[in-house]
């Protein structure tokens, strides 16, 4: 049982304590690579902006995920969203993939079509039964093998198909989660409160809400949603707040030719000057700077 989540490593990747600031980030390993080593053991942590899925194959595993514990034996999915305390006891030989995303990515898809049916998925941990489900499961795995090969080449594409690829195991897994009964983990108030405060973040960040707006309409007390950011995410609200304004500054740079100033402006700043100081503050670079060296060739 997790009793002082204060305590409880933030990593990118398990053993990895640096953060991989990309928001296009994914990563793919199988279960053995990284457990085999360590006796089959994933000691409590959690992630503060990634979000997880574990795909079993065969074999098994202790899950533990915030205060809850459940056994699995055979063919399961494990939805681990970001800030969620999880730690791993897999049975010797366990076959399976680790799937790691960043936020960013998911929050992309949050704005198509898919939304409907992956923000139900990703929102809170849950385990996903694929035993008796063979068939669907044979659906799953080919994906799984081709986002492999995708995250081991340099080709070109290579982001835009593992979206699409990391978009159809999800909407997969969002159907065997309604198709076998949905098995949470009981969420906690912390998860659930974190999850509130990131989608309040996505929809008003434009407006430069304060952490005081922020905790008045979670019914909080600015304290109380900084220990929680922090405890959870490991960034204060204010630091959430700017890291969402700073990774949409990014996106237009790079991916539109709109100047600075539109730029500034449509992002809630009244004052362009303002705009590229806290750009340069934050990213170590002026605006203009950084549209130059992101828009220069590569190899």
């Amino acid at each position: 049982m997790v009793k002082h989540t204060n305590n409880i490593p933030h990593f990118g990747l398990y053993g990895e304590s640096s953060w991989v600031d990309d928001p296009e980030f994914f990563h793919i390993e199988d279960i053995v690579s990284r457990s085999e080593n360590l006796d089959w053991k994933i000691n409590a942590h959690r992630h503060a902006q990634l979000f997880q899925v574990l795909i079993l194959k065969a074999g098994g595993a202790m899950v533990q995920m915030d205060e809850k514990q459940q056994k699995l034996v055979g063919s399961w999915a494990i939805i681990v969203p970001a800030g969620v305390v999880h730690g791993f006891r897999f049975a010797p030989d366990t076959d399976g993939r680790v799937i790691t995303i960043a936020e960013p990515m998911l929050e992309d898809i949050y704005r198509e079509k898919a939304a409907r049916f992956v923000k139900p998925l990703v929102s809170q941990p849950s385990y996903i039964n694929f035993n008796g489900y063979q068939s669907t499961f044979s659906e799953l795995w080919p994906l799984l093998s081709q986002l492999e090969k995708e995250s081991e080449q340099t080709r070109k594409g290579r982001v835009l198909m593992s979206e699409y690829l990391i978009k159809a195991i999800l909407l997969l897994l969002r159907r065997q989660q309604i198709s076998s009964g949905i098995l949470n983990t009981d969420i906690t108030l912390q998860s659930q409160q974190t999850h509130e405060l990131k989608e309040l973040i996505e929809k008003h960040y434009k407006q430069h809400w304060s952490s005081e707006e922020y905790a008045n309409a979670l019914g909080t007390s600015v304290s109380r949603l900084n220990r929680l950011s922090k405890a959870m995410l490991n960034h204060s609200v204010h630091d959430l707040i700017c890291d969402r304004l700073l990774l949409e500054a990014k996106r237009n740079l790079i991916y539109t030719a709109r100047s600075v100033e539109e730029i500034a402006y449509d992002l809630g700043f009244k004052d362009p000057g303002y705009f590229s100081r806290f750009f340069k503050k934050a990213s170590g670079v002026p605006p203009g700077r950084f549209r130059t060296l992101a828009n220069q060739p590569t190899g």
